[in-house]
């Protein structure tokens, strides 16, 4: 036979004796194969489950450990399919919200989004097979590979390394949706939070990725007593730990100091529903109710230093020559008169020059800082656009049926300025309009510049019934604490509160209900106060960005490295072995090199 001139043990040679080898038919057989898949798409479920609304945030590890189970010990195309089923599993309920858009968008983005899990559990077998089993066990076959037992160091750094590597997958995905990250999941949680100031939101990733991927390789590894392997899971816990109290008591060192004022902030939330297509009356209707609340805080004994609208908290243009525009702008006249002893910061659509220089205009999403006369003291432009909300990418390839379905009938023009808005004397805003809070680097680099307080400015009322709005405020709170800075949000139908720099939520604009307050909606308008530093000090994470994700990136690369040198190397060592290269033997499959990978 082909085989007969390999050693006894290797797979396929002729047996020593006439037993037979065990039935192993179950191991393929269709049922384990669905039921694999399921717990896989179970495990996803575990995730949405981590993040808002239900917020158990610890179940993140368990997620990944589920994933890691499933998928670790399969050929790459079917750990690939568990991982897109993970995928599915978490993203369908995580992103249920975008039904509120329109009942098919769900179903229509979590299978793009699953692919990302996908790509993550395609090399899990790779990993297994070519890094924690060496080619010298392998070549022993199958019985040798049970027999052997991976050394601690090797499950520890097989698991760094997959945990870098979902996390180079998420921060790939940042450009198009960076939305329920595994950082999300522990937003709540005040022990782990402060890490985001030192590695970001990708840091605090790579520790729950980290920890689930080394307990999953605990449980499949088990010691010879059958126990899970307890030190890779206890040094990643213990890692952690470790890191997170170090950050726990740097950010409590760089906090010492006491806030140099308390700046008043009006803040109005008109509850108005979503009007993309608003007629005349609907938008009238919203200025109204804006200028009415308006004028109630106008009217305080003591008045706020300034004014915040949410985003376009009007559905009209305030320079637009339409009559509900014109109204726009006498009634904001009113509110500013000469003297008045405030500014005020409104989301408004706008115009601005088209890039390139041209002599058209485009439209903005903008938040216009607008002093006593009224005077344009500042702009902010929307830099980071909604995709398929704000503008149609890839407009010309798409399905007419499609872009009807989701077009705003035009594509906004993005902003480019990043320069804090000097909002009142000392204070220097940091403007994020919407969904633009989810993205770090804008944050980042308005901190850089010298911002000294955050200014989110959002409506979620495309939301109305959903978890999306809770969603979005769990990013909201990563971007204070990377930076360091408070952060007030205003939002047209909830979410308008304080955030302190180390991501607990300081003041909530009161509104009914019996929800927590940083969740409640409702028509309401009132004063927050918010603790302002003249100069703060720069943040780790605002000095050098998502220095995480590159050590992230170095370790998965080394770990792809090593495993495909040992492929290349076991390979090598075949053609030898069918060459009939007399230096092979049983217990060297090469010339000096030991099977027990304990030298």
């Amino acid at each position: 036979m082909i085989f007969s001139r390999f050693p006894s043990w290797w797979p396929g040679a002729a047996p020593d004796d006439n037993t037979m080898p065990p039935d192993e038919s179950g191991r393929i057989a269709p049922h384990r194969r669905w039921l694999r898949l399921a717990a896989a798409t179970g495990g996803g479920i575990v995730f949405a489950l981590a993040l808002p609304p239900v917020n158990a945030g610890i179940l993140v590890v368990a997620a990944l450990t589920i994933l890691t189970l499933a998928a670790g010990d399969r050929r790459a195309p079917e750990a690939a399919l568990c991982g897109w089923c993970w995928g599915v599993g978490w993203a369908l309920p995580a992103f249920w919200w975008l039904r509120e858009i329109h009942p098919v968008i769900p179903f229509l983005m979590a299978p793009v989004l699953a692919l990302w899990p996908a790509v993550w559990a395609l090399f899990l077998p790779l990993v297994r097979r070519e890094f924690l089993i060496p080619p010298a066990v392998r070549l022993k076959g199958e019985a040798a590979e049970q027999a052997w037992r991976v050394p601690d160091w090797r499950l520890l750094l097989a698991a760094a390394g997959m945990a870098g590597w979902w996390i180079v997958l998420e921060y790939s995905r940042s450009t198009m949706l960076p939305w329920n990250n595994l950082s999300t999941a522990v937003w709540r949680y005040e022990r782990l939070l402060p890490l985001a100031a030192y590695a970001g939101q990708y840091g605090i990733g790579f520790l729950l990725a980290l920890t689930g991927v080394a307990l999953a390789f605990g449980i499949r590894f088990r010691n010879e007593r059958g126990r899970i392997r307890a030190v890779p899971v206890l040094a990643a816990v213990a890692l952690t730990w470790l890191l997170a109290e170090l950050a726990v008591a740097g950010r409590a060192a760089a906090n010492t100091a006491q806030p140099d004022r308390l700046v008043r902030i009006g803040v109005v939330q008109g509850d108005i529903s979503q009007r993309r297509n608003a007629d005349g009356s609907q938008a009238q209707e919203a200025l109204d109710t804006y200028l009415a609340l308006s004028a109630q805080l106008a009217a305080l004994p003591e008045k706020p230093e300034l004014i915040l609208w949410p985003e376009t908290a009007v559905p009209y243009p305030l320079k637009a020559d339409h009559p509900v525009s014109a109204a726009y702008r006498r009634g904001i006249a009113g509110l500013l008169p000469p003297g008045a002893p405030y500014a005020m910061l409104i989301g408004t659509i706008d115009f601005a020059p088209q890039p390139g220089g041209a002599s058209k205009y485009g439209v903005t999403n903008s938040a216009l800082l607008l002093q006593p006369g009224p005077v344009e003291a500042g702009r902010f432009d929307k830099i980071h656009r909604v995709p398929f909300g704000e503008y149609i990418p890839f407009r010309r390839f798409l399905p007419e049926w499609l872009t009807r379905a989701i077009d705003m009938n035009r594509d906004l023009t993005p902003g480019g300025d990043y320069s804090p808005l000097p909002v009142v004397p000392g204070v220097r805003a940091g403007v994020a309009i919407c969904f633009e809070s989810v993205f770090p680097y804008i944050a980042r680099e308005e901190a850089r510049r010298g911002a000294n307080l955050l200014i989110v400015l959002s409506n979620d009322a495309w939301y109305p019934t959903s978890a999306e709005p809770e969603q979005h405020l769990a990013n909201a709170v990563l971007r204070s604490v990377e930076t360091g800075l408070p952060a007030i949000r205003c939002g047209n139908n909830g979410g308008t509160l304080v955030i302190r720099p180390d991501g607990r939520i300081a003041a909530v604009l009161p509104t009914p209900g019996t929800e927590r307050p940083e969740i409640r909606r409702g028509r309401a308008t009132g004063i927050l106060e918010v603790p302002v530093t003249a100069e703060p000090e720069l943040t780790f994470y605002t000095r050098h960005g998502d220095w995480a994700v590159v050590l992230a990136g170095l370790g998965a690369a080394a770990l792809f490295a090593a495993a495909a040198g040992n492929w290349l190397r076991r390979k090598r060592i075949l053609a030898a072995m069918h060459a009939g290269d007399p230096s092979l033997s049983a217990t060297n499959s090469r010339p000096g090199e030991r099977s027990d990978d304990h030298a």
